[in-house]
């Protein structure tokens, strides 16, 4: 019988209340009562047991995130429930994150990111496959200045590190070799319009060899 249940409480399994001290857990607390949906938020309350569920533990991290700059791992909250826990986790993030990041040379090779490695391990099971490639197909009509073309997708290129990255293996280690530049020339190939389709897919299938690059390439069908 729903109508008979009392109206829920959330300050049921409230803690005996303590204050938050620092401005950190001053700020978390005001993120948690927000969330929450409740009037104050003590050191010792349990996130869980004020009400907060999945869902809402993402808004705290979101939250966290844009409102004190904090990137806290989601499994943080889970793992120390309580608001006092929780933002000893933050307080350690925070003093990391103070750490200035600082440039590393592009004149030797350097470490994959996780993102490369499972990369590099996916391409080498299957050198052949177009599974991750991202291909882009347009139809141009009009007088084309290819030259200006090129230079368009070399100012691309220079940009974007990604586009002119190779992977070498030295020993059983795996580095990325970023290269100053690197030429960017369209290939120009005549076909007949209904044979264009087929040779999209065609190109589409192309295999990249991540060890020599390039990354990117670009194919004009007249």
């Amino acid at each position: 019988d729903r109508r008979a249940l009392p109206a829920p409480d959330l300050n049921l399994h409230a803690q005996a209340y303590v204050a938050p001290r620092t401005p950190l857990q001053i700020q978390l607390a005001a993120i948690w009562q927000a969330v929450l949906q409740v009037e104050k938020v003590g050191l010792e309350d349990h996130f869980f047991e004020r009400g907060g569920h999945s869902l809402l533990a993402t808004q705290v991290i979101s939250r966290a995130r844009h409102a004190l700059n904090l990137e806290v791992p989601l499994r943080a909250l889970f793992e120390q429930p309580t608001l006092h826990a929780f933002a000893d986790v933050c307080a350690a993030l925070q003093v990391s994150t103070e750490q200035p990041l600082v440039a590393l040379e592009r004149d030797q090779p350097l470490a994959l990111s996780f993102a490369q490695e499972r990369q590099w391990f996916l391409w080498q099971l299957a050198p052949a496959s177009a599974a991750y490639h991202v291909p882009t197909a347009l139809h141009l009509r009009g007088q084309l200045d290819i030259a200006a073309l090129e230079h368009a997708f070399q100012a691309l290129v220079q940009r974007h590190e990604p586009l002119r990255t190779t992977f070498v293996e030295q020993g059983e280690q795996t580095l990325q070799v970023i290269h100053p530049a690197l030429a960017v020339t369209i290939e120009r190939q005549r076909v007949d319009v209904a044979a264009i389709e087929q040779a999209v897919a065609e190109e589409i299938q192309r295999p990249f060899d991540l060890r020599s690059g390039p990354l990117m390439w670009v194919k004009l069908l007249e």
